[in-house]
């Protein structure tokens, strides 16, 4: 596969239009909030590439993209907040992080999404997002994308699923509010040796007819393997 198709098959299960209105992609969108911003935004670069400032907060959110806003993190980016208790360090950076497993509409037969964590992390200034995820995560990741964090889900990874009738965009997010377990007052100090990449996201509003064809090159070639 080449680089530009491996690129957007990590890409295309983020931004692909579904095959139809009853059907769509579940994964693990990336959401990103600049320092003071008060909500989240879709990610216009992949974990593996964006590297965060000072005072950002990264969301991670589990769920079905019948529309990108319906699966935006239930908790707000609230940097002050969960990391209040954690000082500025001399050399580095803080950034917070939310990682939310949707709700239990969204979640895969005979599993269950987990509570919410917030937690803010202490790392080097060049620490990408993807970094920072796997120094308070396990991550499983296929061909660059993140396919499970902290084991959920256990095997799937980013498939085209029909859209429960029960999913609304006030359904989705309360569900999240009403599980969260925030974790405010720890940090954790990210090892500087650390490496790992990921694929690059783009913004759900510049979906192209490549990424879909990469979508569908990077699903073929998974089955092959399987």
């Amino acid at each position: 596969m080449t680089f530009t198709a491996l690129a957007l098959a990590g890409v295309a299960n983020v931004i692909a239009p579904p095959a139809e209105a009853s059907t769509a992609y579940r994964y693990w969108s990336y959401w990103t909030a600049e320092s003071g911003a008060t909500g989240w935004q879709y990610a216009t670069e992949g974990s593996g590439t964006r590297v965060p400032s000072d005072g950002a907060v990264e969301g991670w959110r589990f769920g079905i993209a019948g529309d990108a806003t319906r699966i935006q993190p239930g908790t707000l980016p609230d940097f002050a907040a969960i990391c209040a208790d954690v000082e500025a360090p001399t050399d580095g950076k803080r950034v917070a992080v939310v990682i939310d497993p949707g709700s239990t509409e969204e979640a895969p037969e005979n599993e269950a999404p987990g509570s919410v964590i917030t937690q803010c992390v202490v790392t080097p200034n060049n620490s990408t997002g993807l970094q920072i995820l796997q120094t308070i995560a396990e991550v499983r990741m296929d061909a660059g994308f993140v396919c499970g964090v902290n084991g959920y889900p256990t095997q799937e990874c980013a498939p085209l699923v029909e859209l429960p009738e029960a999913i609304d965009t006030a359904a989705a997010v309360d569900a999240s509010a009403s599980n969260t377990e925030e974790v405010v007052n720890s940090s954790t100090q990210l090892p500087a040796e650390s490496t790992s990449t990921g694929t690059p996201l783009i913004t759900a509003a510049t979906v192209s007819v490549l990424a879909l064809v990469g979508f569908g090159i990077w699903r073929h070639r998974r089955r092959e393997h399987a």
